[in-house]
């Protein structure tokens, strides 16, 4: 049986948001906040988490839970849904948001922390989602919120398995968006450019041409979470915010595949390129 389209207006009432301490995380917390949703927010850094939940329940008056945890560990996922039905709650929303960046030349770049980061951005969403679905009220609109990045349109010199997993997200969002065409369930992905928040600064990527701001847009995670939110709400399957991050996007879709390798090698490469150490 479809769910009354809510599509219009119809905030979600419990929403479950990953990396939700700081940055785009927190921002889309505010977001949902501010439209009366409650929340569970999931963290590995449990101090900010907390202080950011704290906060949020004073200023907008909803129930906030959180959960510090580690989703490259194989049990986070299945944790958070315990504690949904340990609380006898059910939510309608999951923001698939927790993702950072390992940075460098293939050759000698941190192996343990880019299978680490290949279970949170691909592993983690699958069973996320997974159990979000199965344990959803099919009576009511739900949504699914996975956060992919303009870098899902190329390949990523330097980045590669970072690309690679934001691409993963993208085509797995897309395919769900239409198995649940015409259902109660909305998939979104969203693929944001440059944002101004710690992720360039945790990656060591401070001196990457990217960060620079051009060509790409940096926008704030304030911004994006609020554009993001109402891509979601309007039922898009993809959306990237941004003109001049558009317009990059339509060039990507186009262009020679040899073209957009060699645009994305000088875009993540460092303005004053150094040596890798072995």
């Amino acid at each position: 049986m479809r769910a009354p389209d809510q599509r219009t207006g119809s905030a979600p009432r419990l929403s479950i948001v990953t990396g939700a301490a700081s940055g785009l995380g927190r921002a889309f917390a505010e977001q949902l906040a501010t439209h009366g949703s409650g929340l569970l927010l999931l963290d590995r850094n449990g101090p900010l988490l907390e202080e950011s939940a704290a906060k949020l329940a004073k200023r907008y008056s909803v129930r906030v839970e959180t959960l510090a945890a580690d989703l490259s560990l194989a049990d986070t996922p299945a944790r958070a849904f315990e504690r949904l039905q340990h609380l006898g709650l059910t939510a309608d929303a999951l923001f698939n948001n927790a993702g950072f960046n390992v940075y460098g030349r293939f050759e000698y770049s941190d192996l343990d922390r880019e299978i680490e980061m290949i279970r949170v951005h691909s592993i983690a969403t699958t069973q996320l989602s997974k159990l979000f679905l199965g344990k959803r009220d099919r009576e009511q609109r739900n949504r699914i919120l996975n956060v992919s990045s303009i870098a899902a349109l190329v390949p990523g010199p330097f980045v590669s398995v970072h690309f690679a997993t934001r691409a993963h997200l993208l085509s797995f969002s897309l395919a769900l968006a239409e198995e649940f065409r015409d259902t109660d369930v909305d998939v979104s992905c969203l693929c944001p450019g440059p944002m101004a928040t710690p992720f360039f600064e945790t990656a060591g990527m401070t001196d990457v041409r990217l960060f620079s701001g051009w060509p790409l847009k940096t926008m704030s995670a304030t911004d994006v979470a609020t554009l993001g939110y109402r891509a979601l709400m309007d039922g898009k399957r993809m959306y990237v915010p941004g003109r001049r991050n558009r317009l990059f996007a339509f060039a990507a879709d186009i262009a020679p595949r040899p073209l957009k390798i060699r645009f994305a090698r000088w875009v993540m490469d460092r303005v004053q390129p150094v040596r890798d150490a072995n």
